[in-house]
């Protein structure tokens, strides 16, 4: 028996259609797209760790031939990180933003023992006043955790801060514990990158167009 039709697919005025229809739909949202960035610009604000790097292989003991020492506290695990916080977002980022003049508060989960440096990007930039807090855990025998303040200031759109500070204990993951700005997304990757998450769905997502099986990677 003579086939009269192929397979719904095979059709070229099939696929003419589906083109033209998936670039109209295209259009209409990157307009609906456009037409809402530029009445709610974005503000967002990312923050990652750049460096956390140990001064020692181990801990410093009473045996060790080098120590270390801020003022006449010794420093058995001291460790520098770097912190880096970008304006990444369309617009500037406003002290009035900061919801009652709450500061935004980064957590070490170890001893802060002191800011080692402040640089902002591009120069010129306003500096934002920013303080390392510490405080008593209790039942540890005198163990301090602590962290930074980020007080509220005017964070230009493209700035970028880098906080270098002196750490007192191990490898700890750095949490924002408080983010009060208002109307601003915040995300703790570097702008440009993606999340760990994405990174590892994205070899294993496909999609289905008609009998084609397409295999999405980065």
């Amino acid at each position: 028996m003579e086939t009269l039709a192929g397979e719904w697919w095979e059709s070229g005025s099939w696929w003419q259609f589906a083109i033209t229809i998936s670039v109209s739909l295209m259009a209409g949202a990157l307009a609906a797209w456009a037409a809402l960035r530029s009445t709610n610009p974005k503000r967002k604000i990312n923050w990652w760790i750049q460096s956390n790097t140990p001064l020692f292989n181990r801990p410093a003991g009473d045996g060790a031939l080098l120590n270390v020492a801020l003022g006449s506290v010794r420093l058995s695990s001291p460790r520098i990180v770097e912190l880096v916080i970008s304006n990444s977002g369309s617009r500037d980022v406003t002290a009035s933003m900061f919801h009652e003049g709450e500061s935004i508060n980064f957590d070490f989960d170890e001893d802060v023992s002191a800011i080692l440096d402040v640089v902002t990007d591009p120069e010129g930039t306003l500096l934002p006043r920013i303080e390392a807090w510490r405080t008593l855990i209790p039942a540890t025998g005198g163990r301090h955790r602590g962290g930074i303040l980020i007080k509220p200031s005017l964070l230009r759109r493209g700035q970028t801060i880098a906080v270098t500070v002196l750490v007192d204990g191990e490898e700890k993951p750095v949490q924002c514990a408080q983010f009060p700005l208002i109307d601003v997304d915040q995300s703790n990757v570097r702008p440009g990158s993606l999340s760990r998450e994405v990174v590892d769905v994205l070899p294993n997502t496909f999609l289905h167009v008609g009998p084609f099986r397409i295999r999405l990677s980065r």
